[in-house]
């Protein structure tokens, strides 16, 4: 049983979660209307004039989300220059160096890109009206404070821990719920990734160039397993993969080669040969989405690194089953 101090603050952090997790769903219903609604924006032509990453110079750790990436643009509406800085609806997140030097690439200054006009707002636009990147953030969020507040709105109506008949407590169950959801999206990832594949082998082609293709180098920090007071630095490495193309008179920048997830090497040898694929200048025949110009690909038959997420989901799904079932087995089992 709780005592009234501890029931007292078991009410208040179920108040808190539930307010957060209210405020999450809230957050990723308005983000999905606007969304829609930046699909129908007229686009009008715009010229990229700043495209850099912004990241702390106390940086230590490329494993660390502290970078942001920084896209403003020029376009023109009613006769009124405007700026803008706005790439998808809920504004760039902090994210990793990496990606952040990606979502840059996509953008090189002195290009001719799209730009979406709210048409009741001129000042309000994007570059990428169906960028779901904060969504997927907000749902998982969202799942996550969910299960939290269930639990301690139990407890504070309960006035104590809720336990099995063995005396297990019902918080812990969450747990392998949770990575049974990783799993499911795990799938889900695959599906559509399968999906998107099949359907670029049949999508319009362009004439591209590679602008670059190079070896990026990231440092991440960990602690020593023998001595935890120290630190100790690792290497891993990724291909920097860019080419430019023209669709119309847009000029997109794409990134991917394949479909599968991004390779990273603990060589930079590995990563050198991989980079070899493709030399600056070479030409290529880039297929791109006529729907979307920018999601574009080179290799659209290649199945390299496309089962990571079923591998991912097949480890959460092992794993939360395992957990669960023992949590099962000793919380209710005879």
């Amino acid at each position: 049983m709780l005592d009234a101090h501890q029931l007292l603050w078991t009410q208040i952090a179920a108040a808190v979660c539930t307010l957060i997790f209210a405020g999450l769903l809230f957050n990723m219903f308005r983000m999905r209307s606007r969304m829609q609604a930046a699909g129908n924006w007229d686009a009008v032509e715009g010229v990229i004039t700043v495209s850099k990453v912004d990241q702390p110079p106390s940086h230590v750790s490329d494993d660390l989300n502290d970078a942001t990436p920084i896209i403003h643009y020029r376009y023109r509406v009613g006769g009124q220059d405007i700026e803008g800085d706005q790439i998808g609806v809920g504004g760039a997140p902090l994210t990793t160096r990496v990606l952040a030097l990606r979502t840059v690439a996509r953008y090189p200054v002195g290009a001719r890109v799209d730009v979406h006009v709210d048409p009741n707002d001129p000042k309000n636009a994007l570059l990428e009206p169906s960028n779901q990147g904060n969504l997927a953030a907000l749902i998982a969020f969202a799942i996550v404070f969910g299960l939290i507040a269930a639990v301690l709105v139990a407890h504070s109506i309960a006035g104590h821990v809720l336990y099995t008949d063995k005396g297990v407590p019902l918080f812990v169950f969450p747990l392998p719920v949770l990575v049974l959801l990783g799993a499911v999206f795990g799938v889900i990832a695959y599906v559509r990734q399968r999906q998107v594949a099949s359907a670029s082998a049949r999508w319009p082609t362009a004439a591209g160039n590679i602008t670059l293709s190079d070896v990026i180098e990231e440092a991440i920090e960990e602690k020593d397993n023998d001595d935890k007071s120290r630190i100790r630095r690792i290497y891993r490495y990724q291909v920097d993969l860019r080419y430019a193309y023209q669709v119309g008179k847009r000029d997109f920048v794409g990134t991917a080669a394949n479909w599968g997830a991004t390779a990273i090497y603990g060589l930079r040898e590995l990563a050198e040969k991989a980079a070899s694929q493709y030399r600056q200048g070479q030409p290529v025949t880039v297929y791109y989405d006529p729907e979307q110009p920018g999601n574009a690909v080179l290799e659209p038959d290649s199945r390299q690194g496309s089962l990571a997420p079923l591998i991912a989901a097949a480890i959460c799904a092992v794993f939360g089953g395992v957990m669960l079932a023992v949590f099962v087995m000793v919380g209710f089992g005879g």
